[in-house]
């Protein structure tokens, strides 16, 4: 039998308690991962089951999209952040993308990171273009390009740009691991935001991938961004707010295309 590629990407999925919605999602990442393949991009699944209720943990375990090349490990940090840690420790890729749990992605997401990261050079991290919402709320808009005219670096004191959905080479994860975000116990979270700004402060730039998109599911509640405003969560101190060359305006806080 022909060997197995080893992977130039790998996805890291986290799983909670999704019961069947892990379903759809681990469908729509193997449209993802098919498409990838088309372009000689193998990709691997890196699953991370943390305190995960028994109806997820059997889907996850029975998927057919799951191929004993992929990792399916389980842990009890209570923490995506410390999941998201763990289960990149394990990863094989050259790059690496964060999947949730319960949200779609179009199909050509990872295969147009890829190239973009090719294109852009190593210190490059990609997000969707456009987000779109369901559920709870039903949104559209889309994202921001620091190399981009709507980029202000100040509105980083206020705002997150991006969503969690990234896409880098596996070395801008392993050089700034995603911080314990147990939302209630310190006042802190938003680790998506955290690892955003620590990333620029470093010099990587946030790019996005024309044509992309990431479905989000948005609950009533139970979310982690609930959970952030029902506690009046603010983001853990950063690099990136000690930057002056990066806060200023104009050409002095904007990074190059």
């Amino acid at each position: 039998m022909p060997k197995t590629p080893e992977p130039k990407v790998s996805a890291i999925i986290t799983l909670h308690r999704e019961g069947v919605l892990a379903h759809t999602t681990l469908h729509s990442i193997e449209r993802v991962r098919r498409h990838a393949e088309a372009s000689a991009i193998p990709m691997e699944l890196v699953i991370v089951l943390d305190r995960a209720d028994e109806e997820t943990r059997r889907i996850a375990r029975a998927h057919p999209a799951v191929r004993p090349t992929d990792t399916i490990t389980e842990v009890g940090h209570g923490d995506l952040s410390l999941s998201r840690n763990h289960g990149i420790a394990l990863a094989r890729g050259e790059c690496i993308g964060t999947f949730d749990g319960d949200d779609y992605f179009s199909e050509n997401w990872v295969t147009t990171a890829w190239w973009y990261v090719q294109e852009c050079g190593p210190k490059t991290i990609v997000h969707p273009e456009m987000m779109i919402a369901f559920g709870a709320l039903n949104a559209y808009w889309w994202q921001v390009d620091q190399s981009g005219p709507h980029y202000r670096p100040c509105a980083q004191l206020m705002l997150n740009f991006w969503n969690a959905c990234a896409f880098a080479r596996r070395e801008a994860f392993r050089d700034f691991p995603y911080v314990v975000a147990r939302v209630g116990e310190a006042g802190f979270g938003f680790e998506d935001w955290h690892w955003n700004c620590e990333t620029i402060a470093a010099g990587y730039v946030h790019r996005l991938a024309l044509g992309t998109v990431r479905f989000e599911r948005r609950k009533a509640s139970g979310s982690l961004n609930a959970a952030h405003q029902s506690v009046s969560a603010v983001i853990r101190p950063s690099a990136f707010f000690d930057r002056l060359d990066l806060l200023l305006p104009g050409d002095a806080g904007r990074a190059a295309p």
